[in-house]
């Protein structure tokens, strides 16, 4: 004999499936923030909660290491173009591409370590409005997270 599972009954099934679904949410998320401070306090991550500063530059460092046809090498490719004119575009090649220090570069281009500093910053904000244009967007709203950055060198 078979009972039916009265209206009431399966409503409150439903209700208690979702509680236990958010309870297991709230807990995988909390274990994998824990995870990812904890990879990110032994150095193995750069940021955690980047920013499309921060996202644009870790394309920029993976770039020359991505195969053509990936879809993050013709995003940065096809945002390349929109600096294609600016006489600093090279700093960006130098520097993530090439692995220079700022330094470096300044020495090359004989110029003061400010100056392509700043130019660097001014293109890769460019670089991630093209690539990230909504969540540039909402950071400049104020909808989005800062970032935190690991101990690494930026150099």
């Amino acid at each position: 004999m078979v009972k039916k599972i009265t209206p009431e009954a399966l409503a409150a099934l439903k209700e208690y499936n979702e509680y236990i679904n958010e309870i297991i949410k709230k807990a995988s998320d909390r274990a994998a923030e824990a995870a990812v401070r904890r990879m990110a306090s032994l150095g193995k991550v750069r940021y955690v909660n980047a920013g499309s500063y921060q996202k644009t530059e870790q394309l920029l460092y993976l770039y020359p290491k991505l195969p053509e046809d990936h879809p993050d090498k013709l995003k940065v490719s096809e945002a390349l173009e929109a600096i294609e004119g600016d006489e600093y575009r090279d700093v960006i090649v130098e520097r993530y591409f090439e692995k220079h220090t700022i330094a470096e570069i300044a020495e090359i281009y004989g110029a003061k370590y400010q100056t392509i500093s700043k130019q660097r910053t001014k293109l890769v904000r460019i670089l991630a409005g093209e690539i990230f244009p909504e969540e540039v967007a909402d950071e400049i709203m104020g909808r989005t997270p800062g970032s935190v950055r690991s101990p690494e060198n930026d150099g």
